[in-house]
């Protein structure tokens, strides 16, 4: 019997088969140019593929309802569709006990515990953090200016010391990358240590970078746990990572404060808490995110499955962080 290579696309299945075939090329071009500058957009174009082929097999099927039944008929069932679809959304929701059970991990922070392009099930229940308590006067002095203490003497900057040295160059930068242990960081209620901590890249070179080793509040150290829960969570309007959307990142604190909560994230491969990136260019950094703005904890991960919501959203190429990998012996 004779087919119709076009019939045989348009089919559901071969359709499926056609979109997995086109993301494994995409994971295996990644592998094999993750090093490669000047050829680095072929995986970029075959993820933009990827979007073509989704629109283009959404575009068929609805060409061809509508020949088949007419418009009229293919609206309804669009209609239908989209009821189906908003009902088991609402119905996951009710189960899970969140307003968003589904989410992508975006990029390698959470590396190797996730991976870009993880799908994962959001669940809305308590979350395992470090609990502590703050005035509001505390929370606030959480953005505040940090004070570095180094070498018998300090001084005042915006952000972090981390942030600062990604676009300085001064001794204290110096003495920074040399011995992290030297320098502590006062920022409001909280004091940050350093240690030097590897990082191994995908080359298979390594060395060692500053990384934040503990955070200390009213006499107490609190080391990375990453026994911690992963949280969903949208960060406030104003903050650096806005811009990306929804931030899967393990809790590192709860803070009760006058009866709300507010957790602090940090990514598993990142050398610092959310809290203290900052941009010297924009002026913006993170804050603390309140308890309406968690969708919940990472209850499972689906691997691969979220590229297709990666790529949808327009986040068609990885950064840089996807060929390092820090380690923290202290967690």
């Amino acid at each position: 019997m004779d087919l119709d290579p076009k019939q045989f696309l348009r089919k559901p299945p071969s359709a499926a088969v056609v979109l997995l075939g086109t993301l494994l090329l995409f994971l295996v071009s990644n592998w094999l140019l993750r090093d490669s500058a000047s050829l680095s957009f072929i995986p970029t174009l075959i993820a933009a593929l990827v979007v073509v082929e989704i629109v283009a097999y959404v575009g068929l099927e609805v060409k061809e309802g509508a020949q088949a039944h007419g418009w009229k008929h293919e609206i309804v069932d669009t209609i239908i569709a989209l009821v189906v679809a908003v009902a088991a959304w609402y119905g996951a929701s009710f189960v899970l006990n969140t307003s968003s059970p589904v989410s992508a991990v975006v990029s390698c922070s959470m590396l190797p515990n996730l991976q870009r392009g993880d799908f994962v099930i959001v669940q809305g229940a308590p979350v395992r953090a470090y609990d502590i308590n703050m005035s509001a006067a505390e929370l606030a002095s959480l953005s505040d200016r940090a004070t570095i203490y180094y070498n018998g003497s300090n001084l005042s900057m915006d952000g972090s010391i981390f942030a600062y040295c990604l676009s300085h160059q001064a001794a204290v930068c110096d003495a920074f990358k040399r011995n992290p242990e030297s320098v502590v960081e006062h920022k409001g209620a909280f004091t940050y240590r350093y240690q030097a901590c590897p990082i191994s890249f995908s080359t298979g070179s390594s060395l060692y970078e500053p990384c934040l080793k503990s955070v200390a509040f009213h006499g107490r150290e609190y080391l990375t746990n990453f026994s911690n829960d992963v949280i969903v969570y949208q960060p406030p309007r104003a903050d650096i990572y806005a811009a990306i959307g929804d931030i899967v990142h393990r809790a590192m604190f709860r803070i009760g404060v006058d009866g709300k909560y507010y957790y602090v994230t940090r990514g598993d491969n990142n050398p610092v808490l959310d809290i203290q990136v900052y941009d010297y260019g924009t002026g913006l950094t993170n804050h603390p995110a309140p308890q309406e703005n968690a969708r919940g904890k990472v209850l499972l991960r689906v691997p691969l499955l979220g590229y297709f919501k990666l790529f949808i959203s327009g986040f068609l190429q990885e950064d840089s962080q996807c060929r390092t990998q820090l380690t923290f012996d202290h967690a």
